[in-house]
């Protein structure tokens, strides 16, 4: 599937199919074996999208979806997630790209619930005991080294100026049309 929505050309389609199946994946009790697969990719790439997040033009539709992913994360299925935020000095990359989604958001509802959560976040040098020595016992972190993160981060600064770039021919051709109704 994904294959397929790479090779599309209409990109408000692809992108409607992508959040379509993302909302099926995140949702749908057959498949929360697969959701416990993927909590374990745990990744660098969300803190690299969130730094280059601000040569992105935010629209009122990406705001949107920054939204709803504000909202997603504070569903019970993601429970896993926000329980990882207090295990600090395991999971930076995950706290560094809730910061950069703060702020990206306007102050409104959902900047204010991000905010109180990332709040909630604990000091990692209070967390630090006496046994600070021993391996750690708290969450099982998965890593898997043949993923190419900087790959990852081209692929998607590719579709963000995709994007860009379908905006302006649509801001252009409704330009024109408004000059051809005035003429």
């Amino acid at each position: 599937m994904a294959d397929i929505l790479l090779r599309e050309e209409d990109l408000k389609f692809a992108s409607t199919m992508v959040h379509t199946l993302n909302t099926i994946l995140l949702t749908s009790s057959e498949l929360f074996q697969l959701r416990n697969q993927l909590k374990d990719l745990r990744t660098p790439v969300t803190s690299l999208t969130a730094p280059s997040s601000g040569d992105l033009e935010v629209t009122v539709d990406f705001l949107t979806e920054v939204d709803k992913l504000v909202q997603l994360i504070e569903c019970p299925i993601f429970t896993y997630l926000r329980l990882q935020l207090l295990d600090v000095k395991n999971n930076p990359y995950l706290i560094k790209a809730l910061y950069g989604l703060l702020m990206l958001l306007p102050q409104s509802s959902a900047f204010q619930l991000l905010s109180h959560r990332l709040q909630c976040v604990p000091n990692p040098e209070l967390m630090q005991t006496a046994d600070s020595t021993k391996p750690s016992t708290g969450f099982k972190r998965v890593t898997s080294s043949n993923i190419d993160y900087t790959e990852l981060l081209q692929h998607f600064e590719k579709v963000q100026n995709k994007h860009l770039e379908a905006r302006h021919q649509r801001a252009g051709r409704a330009e024109q049309l408004d000059r051809r109704v005035v003429l």
